[in-house]
């Protein structure tokens, strides 16, 4: 008999099966799985009781709308105005792999026959898709309250809906926690390595109450910025320390991919402390 960390082995890899296409793969890339969530669900499942062939189903449905949303995601960040014949091709082909993953979630979950958890995941789709529209819109986001909910609701609406539906709140707030903390994590590279981040970018324009405005000076605003960046990496860190507690159990692999995340984001905010 497998145990638990060879089973969710053995479903990632069926997943990223169920997933591939051999014509896709010829021109765009392997759909990648966010293993994150993989694990979130997993513990969801489990911690319901809810295993074998149905909870593989549930979380082989969720994770394929997951690699749908991230394919698409990638189509609408690469570069527009490209009109090159291959570029084309490839962004033709990434919208139509999204929606043949989308298909196959449609198809998993008809094969059994779950309406409820076909309806279930479509509201959060249009739920993430409606939240990455305020994200995108400039100055749709007046405060940093906003922004982080639009950020939860973006990374975590699929499990937050059946977190809802199943009636576990603990298993919410901790995907909440989770997934913000590991979006902002990523974020803070990102902008360290290449100067942009979309998140950043929304904080320069958040009205700051009087302190800085146009006036402000661009190195001036910047370390604002990134001190207000900060202050979210730590009070989203302390969040979900909080919220890891109110699980009674806990998956030993989600435990330890928490710990990496806390001490990870531990050692970047020192780092931006030595580089200010």
């Amino acid at each position: 008999m497998l145990n638990i960390t060879d089973d969710k082995s053995q479903l990632k890899r069926l997943i990223e099966k169920k997933a591939q296409h051999p014509y896709l793969l010829k021109f765009i890339q392997k759909p990648s799985l966010d293993e994150d969530k993989l694990l979130l669900l997993w513990g969801l499942f489990n911690d319901l009781d809810v295993k074998g062939e149905k909870r593989d189903q549930y979380i082989t449905s969720t994770m394929l709308v997951q690699i749908a949303l991230d394919t698409h995601e990638i189509v609408s960040n690469s570069g527009e105005g490209q009109e090159l014949p291959e570029v084309l091709k490839n962004r033709q082909l990434q919208v139509l792999a999204g929606d043949y993953y989308s298909g196959l979630y449609y198809q998993v979950l008809a094969s059994v026959g779950n309406v409820e958890m076909i309806r279930l995941l479509s509201s959060a789709i249009k739920k993430i898709n409606d939240n990455k529209i305020i994200l995108y819109q400039q100055g749709a986001i007046k405060d940093i309250r906003l922004l982080l909910t639009t950020i939860k609701a973006i990374e975590a609406s699929l499990i937050h809906k059946l977190g809802s539906y199943y009636k576990q709140p603990a298993w919410i707030d901790v995907s909440e926690d989770f997934l913000l903390l590991s979006r902002l994590h990523a974020e803070k590279g990102r902008y360290l390595e290449t100067g942009q981040s979309i998140i950043f970018d929304i904080l320069r324009d958040i009205p700051t109450g009087g302190l800085g405005g146009q006036d402000e000076l661009a190195p001036q605003q910047e370390e604002r910025v990134r001190i207000t960046f900060e202050k979210c990496l730590g009070d989203a860190r302390k969040s979900l320390e909080r919220s890891m507690q109110k699980l009674a159990k806990v998956d030993d692999d989600l435990k330890a991919r928490v710990k990496v995340l806390l001490e990870q984001t531990a050692s970047i905010a020192n780092s931006y402390v030595k580089e200010g």
